[in-house]
């Protein structure tokens, strides 16, 4: 017989032009009595929030599936669903090739952010509740973390956390990023013309608008740098300011570099190495992972269309506050061509 388990939970939301969720409350058993569970999405954001949910509370797990072969199967289907998580892991041997020119981050800074992390956390989840509102101190403590390390996150390779943390934060971002997937999906079901007025969802434009254009402002500022000893103290002095405030983003890529990397690439490649180093920073390192998670909070502080969709046009009023959910994943659709019996 195949395996199965049921998703159920609400999510609580403030009226916003976009919904603004502020709570996720998963279902009690006799909650699932009263109506029969759904096949997932096609995209399955319904069903990674709840496995998400039980992967980052191992006594959620216990408490809610009440088998050992479904908590197996939760662990297996989040794994075998989360995209983000796949890309994450096949980025890991490019940025690992990069951190061997890259001295680690200070230890004791990194783990007492990882104590806040987890503190914070937990203060988030209780009893079957994950509360939003508490969790948006994690973009104070983020805050804190590149504080001390003098860095902003942005392209910072050498960021690393411990395998338990950095397995926490996959899992908190795959809930977050898939919430706003599903807010999108109830959005766009209530507006007139999707063709102009639909929300989209993006892995890398979402947090990484314009990466060609963040490639070429780094190609400039890599040949200024290379003619720098040919410029006069103040014209160096100022043009450095300029590419520190108005090109940021490709003087921050060129820092975080190894020099031996960048030097030993011609000019054709070095324009394709800046671009995609952009992309395996955004999907496979830690602190590419927690600068999604806090835009993420950010989009849940100011309201999604603070941060993501500053097109959004008003949908159909909806008198409810909440949002309810409840789907049925079963093992042959998590593994299709498993041979489940």
């Amino acid at each position: 017989m195949q395996k199965s388990i049921w998703l159920g939970y609400d999510i609580e939301v403030q009226s916003n032009l976009v919904l603004q969720p502020t709570k996720i409350s998963f279902w009690n058993e006799d909650q699932f009595k009263f109506q029969p569970p759904e096949e997932p999405f096609h995209f399955m954001s319904d069903a990674l929030i709840g496995l998400s949910f039980l992967q980052m509370n191992p006594t959620w797990r216990r408490q809610f599936l009440k088998k050992e072969e479904q908590i197996q199967f939760s662990k297996q289907a989040w794994h075998a669903l989360e995209p983000h998580h796949e890309l994450y892991l096949r980025s890991q041997e490019r940025v690992s090739a990069l951190r061997r020119h890259l001295k680690n981050q200070v230890t004791p800074i990194v783990a007492k952010f990882e104590n806040i992390f987890t503190d914070v956390l937990d203060q988030s989840m209780e009893k079957n509740t994950f509360d939003i509102n508490q969790a948006l101190s994690l973009i104070e403590a983020i805050d804190f973390l590149e504080n001390q390390l003098q860095q902003p996150l942005l392209y910072n390779f050498a960021l690393k956390f411990s395998p338990k943390i950095s397995e926490k934060m996959n899992f908190l971002h795959s809930m977050l990023f898939n919430l706003r997937s599903l807010i999108a999906l109830d959005h766009n079901a209530y507006i007139q013309d999707p063709t102009f007025q639909a929300l989209k969802v993006d892995s890398i434009t979402d947090y990484l608008a314009k990466a060609e254009y963040i490639a070429n402002d780094a190609m400039l500022y890599y040949n200024f740098k290379k003619i720098s000893p040919q410029v006069k103290a103040n014209p160096y002095q100022q043009m450095m300011e300029h590419f520190k405030n108005y090109l940021h983003n490709g003087f921050c890529l060129i820092e975080n570099l190894p020099k031996s990397f960048v030097n030993s690439l011609n000019k054709s490649e070095l324009e394709e190495t800046l671009y995609l180093v952009q992309m395996d920073w955004l999907l496979g390192t830690d602190s590419g992972l927690l600068f999604k998670i806090r835009e993420e909070l950010y989009g849940l502080s100011e309201g999604y269309q603070s941060i993501f969709w500053p097109e959004a046009m008003p949908s159909q009023k909806r008198k409810d506050h909440k949002l309810s959910v409840c789907c049925q994943l079963k093992e042959d659709l998590v593994f299709p061509t498993s041979n489940a019996a």
